[in-house]
């Protein structure tokens, strides 16, 4: 393994229906780990049979190891959301105050992004909510 590179064993995990759809999603969601523009290595891919969870829903998940730079992997969990993450190469990891300070310049700006994201949906949901009662009420009416 190269100066400075990390591996880690992570798990990704689906839900969705119909089962294929599940499958074959989650093996694009996989293969475009190491296609993303990151330099990072996968391998050791396993993908496990997709078990029905309930209404037709379907539920897998891939294990596999993936190898880079601290701040690619950074940029690989924020991406990919893994739900399950093990160090394996190293005990101890040193940054620099200068990644240290994009690692969490990175964090700050997608969480605010998804709060973002989080306050229009809850907006959207509300205004459809109204529309929908109004439309009850006129169909009742009618």
């Amino acid at each position: 393994m190269a100066e400075g590179e990390l591996e880690l064993r992570c798990v990704i995990e689906i839900m969705g229906k119909p089962k294929e759809a599940v499958t074959d999603s989650l093996k694009k969601i996989t293969n475009s780990i190491e296609e993303n523009g990151k330099k990072l290595e996968v391998s050791d891919v396993e993908y496990a049979d997709p078990q029905e969870v309930k209404d037709g829903f379907f539920s897998s998940y891939s294990k596999f190891k993936i190898k880079g730079d601290v701040m690619d992997l950074f940029g690989f969990v924020m991406d990919y959301a893994p739900s399950s993450i093990e160090l394996l190469s190293q005990k101890e990891v040193k940054l620099s105050a200068a990644d240290l300070q994009g690692l969490l310049n990175d964090l700050s700006g997608r969480m605010t992004d998804m709060d973002q994201k989080i306050k229009i949906f809850s907006g959207q949901t509300i205004l459809l909510s109204q529309q929908l009662e109004e439309l009850k009420k006129k169909t009742i009416n009618s």
